[in-house]
């Protein structure tokens, strides 16, 4: 009897493979799905899903990219962005050269951007000296206030994302030039010189140089999505040849944006009140906003029918809505992440990554095996999660009387392959660029189908 028995779970546990590969539109007809004289039965039950639009007051943003402008949409809403950056020293810094008769020439700050909107709205962009060394707290809703000399600009001027020079034509990644106070490059140089000790540690450089805030004074309608940023220290040198010919050379000192250092990105959104109203055929998803999709699964009803089963199979996937109908409109976000909403801060926070247990990031199709990185199907408008069977039977051993509360959350994901050329997760991230979703209530696309099995005694 058990050889027997080890053959038909083996048996079960083959057609519960076949199941996964097949496509999720296959209708499961039935709850027993083999002879009732066989030692496992197999059932299916559906359940109803419960969705709305929540907004989260701030993002955990621990990034090296950032947005800048402001970009009003018709459905959803206004966004403003601005952020404060440190830079990178190396240890031990010095200027390459000494400049001629000590004077420095030019100082500028270059921003590195893609635009998102539209490319001829001109915009004030405004830099200011941060004045207080930065806290690592990497939320959105940090105050500027607090750590700038608002009274004191640095450097301000016109632009419009079309003005920018191209300089990698693959995405068209353009740059534009600030000009700031020479005064900046003579202090950095003359430190260099006077007390050398305040280039001996990145910690040292920070405190003499804590940093600055970049933002916009009018404008909008474009978001610059910031890729990088460096200070350039430019001035000329007097060369001597081994002829003993002199000449004057021009050089420059350089300062960038880099992960070992903190940017703090800010995000100001309004006018969302229509996407957070109550709604009986969409709910909503913006970035960067804290917007997000709530979903309950009704897991006091779950429990009750499938009491001591065993949980096989449960396929879960939203639709969405095509791109609203008006210029520049956004487009859905690359990925979205399924969590457990008490486990949003802590997944950011400790830079978890998807493990298809208490967390799924998003496929173009229901199919585990995928080997590509994008997060979403195109031609089917929609995101699949595949089997989160894990993730129901993780919630009925901990948390069997409490309703499932999930969270869908777009995210940026960084990928590596495996030695069967399949993606996985490497970095998980908050998305930060600006995007939008609507995603599809209909009582037949918000319901879970679980698939679940029993021994006969």
């Amino acid at each position: 009897m058990k050889k027997i028995k080890q053959y038909l779970i083996a048996i079960l546990c083959l057609s519960m493979l076949c199941l996964s590969g097949c496509d999720d539109n296959m209708s499961l007809v039935g709850n027993i799905l083999v002879p009732e004289d066989d030692i496992i039965t197999a059932y299916s039950d559906t359940f109803q899903i419960k969705a709305s639009t929540i907004q989260r007051d701030s993002l955990f943003a621990k990034k090296t990219t950032g947005l800048l402008g402001e970009y009003v949409d018709p459905l959803y809403g206004r966004l403003k962005s601005d952020f404060l950056c440190q830079f990178y020293c190396e240890e031990g810094f010095q200027f390459y050269k000494t400049p001629y008769e000590n004077e420095i020439d030019s100082v500028c700050l270059a921003l590195y951007y893609y635009e998102i909107g539209d490319p001829n709205t001109p915009f004030q962009f405004q830099v200011y000296p941060v004045t207080k060394p930065l806290d690592r707290v990497y939320y959105t809703n940090v105050n500027a206030g607090d750590y700038c000399d608002l009274n004191n600009i640095w450097g301000t001027g016109v632009y419009t994302a079309y003005n920018g020079v191209v300089i990698d034509t693959t995405r068209v990644l353009r740059k534009i030039e600030i000009q700031l106070p020479i005064e900046v490059g003579k202090k950095i140089y003359e430190e260099t010189v006077n007390n050398p000790a305040s280039f001996k540690t990145q910690q040292a450089f920070n405190d003499f140089f804590p940093g600055i805030y970049v933002t916009t004074g009018y404008g909008s309608g474009c978001m610059f999505d910031i890729r990088g940023l460096d200070i350039f220290i430019k001035y000329r040198y007097l060369d001597v040849d081994t002829a003993g010919v002199e000449s004057i050379l021009y050089t420059f000192e350089q300062f960038t944006t880099t992960k070992e250092v903190i940017q703090l990105n800010r995000f100001e959104n309004s006018d969302t009140e229509q996407l957070l109203a109550e709604n009986k055929d969409y709910t909503f998803i913006k970035t960067p906003a804290g917007i997000y999709t709530r979903l309950v699964f009704p897991f006091q009803e779950i429990k009750s029918v499938i009491e001591d089963r065993i949980i096989n199979r449960a396929m879960f996937s939203v639709k969405y809505m095509p791109n609203e109908d008006w210029p520049y409109a956004l487009a859905p976000p690359p990925h979205l992440l399924l969590l457990p909403e008490d486990s949003l801060t802590s997944f950011f926070q400790n830079r978890f990554v998807d493990n298809n247990i208490t967390s799924y990031v998003s496929t173009t199709s229901n199919n585990s095996s995928s080997t590509t990185d994008e997060g979403y199907s195109s031609s089917n408008r929609a995101y699949y999660f595949n089997n989160i069977s894990a993730l129901l039977s993780y919630h009925l051993r901990v948390s069997p009387d409490e309703d499932l509360r999930l969270l869908l959350v777009p995210v940026s994901r960084n990928t590596s392959q495996d030695a069967n050329n399949s993606y996985y997760s490497a970095e998980i991230s908050n998305f930060l660029a600006a995007s939008g979703l609507k995603i599809r209530k209909d009582n037949d696309l918000m319901n879970l189908t679980i698939i679940t099995s029993k021994y006969n005694q």
